[in-house]
C-alpha cells in the first residue's frame, strides 16, 4: 500500500465516522479548530542566500580567499600598467622618429646638399625647429 493509499484510506475512515458523530461533538470540533487557526501565527521562513562562487574557489574569509583578491586586483592593475607602458612606448618612438628627422635634415645641411635658397627662405629656419613635415 502506497502512502497516497493509505492518505486516502485514513479520510474515507474519518469521513464515515463524522456523519455518526452527534451535533454537539461537531460543533465543539468546528470551535476548536477555529480557536486553534487564530492562535496559528506562520513563522516566516528564511531561506539563505546562495553565495555563488567559482569552481574551486577557497571558503569566504580564509588566507587563500584574501591571496584571491589580491590577485583579483592585480588582474585589473595590470592591464592599466600595460597600457600605460605602450603609450609611453609609443610616445618614445615617435620622439625618437622626429629626432631621426631632424638629424637626417642636418646632415644634409652639413654636407652641403641643401640648395643655397634654401637657408633664404623663410620656412628654412621652421623646418630646422620643427623639422621637416611628413
Amino acid at each position: 500500500m502506497t502512502e497516497a493509499e493509505f492518505a486516502y484510506r485514513i479520510r474515507q475512515a474519518l469521513n464515515e465516522s463524522l456523519e455518526r458523530m452527534d451535533y454537539r461533538t461537531t460543533f465543539r470540533l468546528q470551535r476548536a479548530r477555529q480557536a486553534a487557526l487564530a492562535r496559528y501565527r506562520p513563522t516566516p521562513v528564511v531561506a539563505p542566500v546562495p553565495v555563488l562562487e567559482p569552481a574551486g574557489a577557497p571558503p569566504a574569509g580564509s588566507a587563500a580567499d584574501n591571496r584571491g583578491r589580491w590577485l583579483h586586483r592585480l588582474g585589473l592593475v595590470a592591464p592599466t600598467l600595460a597600457l600605460l607602458l605602450g603609450f609611453f612606448a609609443i610616445y618614445e618612438w615617435q620622439r625618437a622618429r622626429a629626432i631621426d628627422r631632424i638629424a637626417a635634415l642636418d646632415f644634409a645641411l652639413l654636407l652641403d646638399e641643401a640648395p643655397v635658397d634654401a637657408y633664404a627662405d623663410k620656412g628654412f629656419g621652421l623646418i630646422l625647429k620643427y623639422g621637416v613635415p611628413e
